[in-house]
């Protein structure tokens, strides 16, 4: 019987201890804190769009994407935009094949979960691999020599990444994906 009003002697003495602080006291702190989370939100957006940036610019995916719109254009296809999440996800999976010796697109858990991963907002259509090549000229002719390949890049995806890493042993892994 005296549990009960010790307890609720117990739990008005925790509320009256919760009671917030006057209005002048509390400003501060608060808006310190409101101050310091959103200088770190946008030093967590620099960082990302400045990790972004590199590897959407990288020179080697650049020039890929340009010589794949050179193709396409032989072709009278439209030019493909370059994704930065499409990019992501064939840079992933370059460097997971190039690590590993996996040669597969299905490994690390496919195209479609890789453009998701790395937050594509379309829809992912295709992608094509390809080890050996020494450079960018051989690797498209490899895939336009392949004829699953050549109707993924010669499709009417909108978008395209691509990814390029080299293994321990100095083998090239080459990747693009496409979306739309």
């Amino acid at each position: 019987m005296t549990r009960f009003p010790l307890a609720l002697l117990l739990t008005f003495a925790l509320a009256a201890s919760l009671q917030a602080a006057p209005d002048s006291q509390d400003a501060q702190p608060k808006k310190e804190a409101d101050t310091q989370q959103a200088a770190e939100t946008k030093k967590a957006e620099d960082t990302k769009s400045a990790d972004d940036e590199f590897l959407h610019k990288h020179p080697t995916l650049v020039k890929m994407w340009k010589h794949s719109n050179e193709i396409r254009a032989r072709y009278q296809l439209h030019s493909q935009r370059i994704s930065p999440e499409l990019t992501k996800a064939a840079q992933d999976h370059a460097w997971y094949m190039a690590r590993t010796g996996q040669f597969s697109h299905s490994v690390n858990g496919g195209f479609v979960a890789r453009a998701r991963r790395h937050s594509y907002p379309g829809s992912p259509y295709g992608e094509i691999i390809l080890y050996g090549s020494s450079n960018i000229s051989d690797c498209f002719n490899g895939w336009l020599n392949s004829p699953g390949h050549r109707a993924i890049l010669l499709s009417g995806a909108r978008e395209v990444g691509y990814g390029y890493a080299i293994s321990r042993n100095g083998t090239a892994y080459w990747v693009g994906v496409f979306g739309n």
